[in-house]
């Protein structure tokens, strides 16, 4: 005969597990749901910590995940994050929720970015505004880099955050000039960015720019160049400049000009151009080429094809010919999502670029296997060449096959074919001309 406490059931606890497979269990959640069983048992509450020493550093915050938690809740939710809190991203986050946290201090905190609605602003919602800057020195005293996007800021108080190295205004139509002037004679910037939809804000506006000679990168957008004041010459006068990055809607031909071709580049001071890079559609490659045969001291190309209406677009031998003769200290080549005339275009840049090192023909077409086989007659004539010619071949129209046919048998002094390798990283956002100097 059964006894009563062999009948009734054994009661479980999600806390007879091990800590191990408790911690397994705990990394599924997101972070405020880890801060609530923080508050239900103290041996939970230790595994959560010793999982934000390493997990937390940075943490992403939308009303979604907030949407239990009363002012008080928040409150200690962020001071619990605080020791461990090194880089805070917003998205359409309530700036009420900021607000909150007016009286304390997130000391840990070097870079904020706080990502507001950009076109469609729910009803009722308060915006980010210049009152919130100066909250943002007193709560978060350690800031080093600061991205604003959709905030009705003026710029008023930006030049207060003492420590800002890195600056993003993106989609801020409330800015005005006048406060420009103490943002780049204060601030030792090293990055800034206002490349996208500040459309109020012009060359005028950014004149001041050469206050601040700390710049190593810069991103705007082409009518900031492309008005009556051209500030393209003291852009490239910047002693530290390193990267310039220009979104370009309807002036590439014009921004390019500007900066292949500058004027009075015989007093000194202008930067050499080493590397550009440019990914998007384009309707005259012809004049696109030509404009960037003035940068003759050019040592990396990158130009990234898009496909229009689900085609590649065409280069010619015509176009890429004179290019390859204009630019003999290329090193690198990345002609990537074209339909080649044919391969007689590439093979003029391995014939004329004595010191080319990497040519990307990724995902391009009208190559074909032969080209390796016309490659390597070239380069065994090229005596000088001290390492091998490498051929990123991924998802064009080589076959990865032919490196295997005795034919094609490649010795890795001259030539090495890559079929693996990915295509280097392109801005999220096309028609980015994207120019590198030498430091």
């Amino acid at each position: 005969m059964a006894t009563k406490q062999e009948t009734e059931p054994r009661s479980t606890s999600l806390l007879q597990l091990n800590d191990d497979v408790l911690a397994l269990i705990v990394a599924q959640l997101n972070v405020y749901q880890q801060f609530e069983l923080t508050q239900l048992h103290s041996r939970l509450r230790s595994i959560v910590q010793s999982l934000w020493r390493t997990r937390v550093h940075s943490v992403v915050l939308q009303d979604e995940l907030l949407c239990r938690a009363s002012s008080r809740h928040f409150q200690a939710f962020m001071l619990a994050l605080a020791p461990h809190l090194e880089r805070l991203s917003c998205h359409r986050l309530d700036v009420r929720r900021l607000r909150m946290l007016s009286e304390h201090c997130l000391p840990g905190v070097s870079c904020l970015e706080w990502l507001g609605d950009d076109h469609e602003p729910r009803r009722g919602r308060v915006r980010f505004v210049d009152e919130d800057v100066r909250l943002l020195r007193r709560v978060f005293p350690s800031l080093r880099k600061l991205k604003l996007r959709g905030c009705q800021v003026t710029g008023k108080y930006l030049h207060e955050l003492e420590l800002l190295n890195e600056l993003c205004l993106d989609d801020c139509q409330y800015l005005e000039s006048q406060y420009f002037r103490d943002i780049f004679r204060q601030l030792k910037l090293r990055k800034f960015d206002i490349m996208e939809d500040c459309d109020e804000v012009n060359c005028c506006d950014l004149v001041d720019v050469q206050l601040c000679p700390t710049l190593e990168h810069i991103k705007i957008a082409d009518y900031h160049l492309c008005m009556e004041s051209d500030i393209t010459q003291q852009l490239l006068r910047l002693p530290r400049l390193h990267k310039l990055s220009i979104y370009s809607k309807n002036f590439v031909f014009d921004v390019l000009a500007r900066i292949a071709r500058p004027s009075n580049a015989a007093a000194g001071g202008i930067k050499q151009i080493e590397g550009f890079r440019f990914s998007g559609l384009l309707h005259d490659y012809e004049r696109f080429f030509r404009e960037l045969s003035n940068l003759r001291q050019l040592r990396r190309l990158e130009v990234h094809g898009q496909s229009e209406e689900g085609q590649l677009q065409c280069l010619s031998d015509q176009m890429l010919c004179p290019l390859a003769a204009q630019l003999p200290e290329l090193c690198e080549l990345h002609l990537c999502g074209y339909q080649l005339e044919s391969a007689a275009g590439l093979l003029q840049f391995v014939i004329n670029c004595r010191q080319l090192r990497i040519l990307d023909v990724t995902r391009s077409r009208c190559i074909g296997n032969a080209f390796i086989g016309r490659c390597l007659a070239v380069l065994s004539k090229q005596s000088w060449r001290t390492q091998p010619l490498e051929l990123w071949i991924r998802q064009s129209d080589i076959n990865p096959s032919c490196v295997q046919n005795p034919r094609y048998l490649v010795s890795d002094r001259s030539l090495r074919i890559d079929t693996k390798r990915m295509t280097p990283n392109i801005d999220y956002m096309s028609s980015v001309l994207k120019f590198s100097f030498v430091r």
